[in-house]
């Protein structure tokens, strides 16, 4: 039990940083190329990862688990983060759309996993799956009329969740074997090398933007990137990919509350009716088994 307790800690100082990246990433628009903030945040955070290694003098890792780590690195920072650029991109998308439709990849990471490793999905996570994604919805769809919505912008946003949800799966793989900081050091860097080709074709600079930006992109960077996905890994390595995710839904309720603190943005009706479902179903995952055992 400690164990788990200690999984589910690592994951919410995961989603805790996770859901300050559309708010500070708000911030630099304009500043800051989309794809060129992708490379900056894993590249930095990769590096500093493979400092720690440096340190630890334990750079060792063997061809199998390489060729994981990089599949696990072009997933995500590649393919799943840029289609999650692409997505708010597009003309007149909704971030908050973005966000919530993203927040849905614990559903694709417990796809994943049961196929990939056979981890069952028992009847009361599958209910509280669902009442996560009915609180998801009911964020999304806040004020939003049908014909305000770009059907292509929630298309990629849900692409890019569900790569998200296989890299989950193929990265926590890898994790349990050589490590989270490991993990994620050697990902982070060949994802961002395997994006810089990008860059260069399309004349996007590198290292080059406004540097009155440098904060958001050292936190971006540092804390989103490098300390959060370590925690993230660290979780799903005590708790179980299917179930260690769903701490996931989390994030659109944290990223609102966020967005109304630090960008004054209103508390509306289905904001506070989607968090109530989304921590409802959270906590049919969580604790469901346990009562039941005590009444059975």
């Amino acid at each position: 039990m400690k164990k788990y307790n200690f999984g589910y800690l690592f994951l919410m100082i995961t989603v805790i940083f996770f859901s300050t990246y559309e708010v500070v990433s708000k911030t630099i628009i304009g500043r800051v190329n989309p794809f060129q903030i992708n490379f900056l945040r894993f590249f930095i955070g990769g590096s500093l990862l493979f400092l720690f290694l440096l340190i630890k003098h334990d750079l060792k890792i063997d061809k199998k688990n390489l060729a994981i780590v990089a599949l696990a690195g072009i997933l995500n920072v590649v393919f799943s983060m840029n289609l999650l650029q692409l997505s708010l991109s597009i003309a007149y998308a909704k971030a908050a759309i973005v966000a919530v439709i993203f927040s849905s990849n614990p559903i694709f990471v417990a796809i994943f996993a049961a196929i990939m490793d056979k981890e069952r999905i028992p009847l009361f996570k599958a209910v509280g799956m669902l009442l996560g994604v009915l609180g998801i919805a009911a964020i999304s769809i806040d004020g939003q009329a049908l014909g305000d919505i770009n059907i292509l912008s929630p298309l990629l946003a849900l692409m890019s969740a569900v790569l998200y949800g296989l890299y989950t799966v193929v990265g926590r793989r890898a994790s349990s074997k050589i490590g989270s900081l490991k993990m994620n050091a050697y990902s982070f860097l060949i994802g961002s090398l395997a994006l810089l080709p990008f860059l260069l074709i399309k004349d996007i600079p590198v290292f080059k933007f406004d540097y009155s930006a440098c904060l958001q992109v050292v936190y971006l960077s540092v804390f989103v990137t490098g300390i959060a996905y370590l925690t993230y890994f660290m979780g799903l390595t005590r708790t179980g990919a299917g179930s260690g995710s769903m701490v996931f839904f989390l994030k659109p309720v944290l990223a609102s509350l966020f967005a109304i603190v630090f960008l004054s943005e209103r508390v509306t009706l289905n904001l506070v009716l989607g968090t109530a479902l989304i921590l409802l179903g959270m906590a049919v995952m969580l604790y469901w088994e346990g009562i039941w055992k005590k009444f059975v």
